[in-house]
């Protein structure tokens, strides 16, 4: 039974980091996936992975940092991955020219199917010296669409700064 609890957990991480990946390093996805945790607790019957306790993912140039971070499955598939923290941080290097992308905040949902990915409460993302804050930012990496903050959760005011472009 170990063994399948097991298979599950590599199925389940495997699943969530080889989907498309947000502004990731097109090479990343065909990297192995490697927590550290402090402890780790695995429901089969509910199909749900939690890690707890000085978190670490990392998948190629991708490494996430959280207090505890919950993977939930359906019909065999990774659905979505909370992750918690003091905050959350996350860094990953995507393809091309672009800087370094940075970003932390204290829960990060990631939504598998819809390839979205919410930062919410303290939210901030960094590149290339460029800065957006807001209590809540959302990625749709499908679509390629950022939003921040929202007026029917009462968030407050978005902040952004953008650094000139370079001669």
């Amino acid at each position: 039974m170990k063994s399948i609890n097991l298979k599950f957990a590599f199925i389940t991480l495997t699943l969530m980091f080889s989907s498309a990946p947000l502004w990731a390093l097109s090479s990343d996805k065909q990297k192995p996936v490697e927590v550290e945790a402090d402890s780790f607790n695995l429901d089969d019957a509910k199909k749900v992975t939690v890690y707890s306790g000085n978190v670490i993912i990392t998948q190629g140039s991708m490494e996430i940092m959280a207090d505890k971070v919950t993977i939930y499955g359906v019909r065999g598939t990774t659905d979505k991955v909370i992750a918690i923290g003091k905050p959350v941080k996350f860094k990953q290097q995507p393809d091309g020219n672009q800087g370094l992308i940075r970003g932390e905040a204290n829960r990060f949902n990631y939504f598998v199917t819809k390839d979205t990915l919410v930062l919410i409460d303290k939210a901030t993302l960094w590149q290339n010296g460029n800065t957006f804050k807001s209590d809540q930012i959302e990625y749709d990496s499908k679509r390629s669409v950022v939003k921040a903050g929202d007026k029917k959760t009462g968030s407050k005011r978005v902040k952004i700064t953008l650094e000139p472009a370079k001669k």
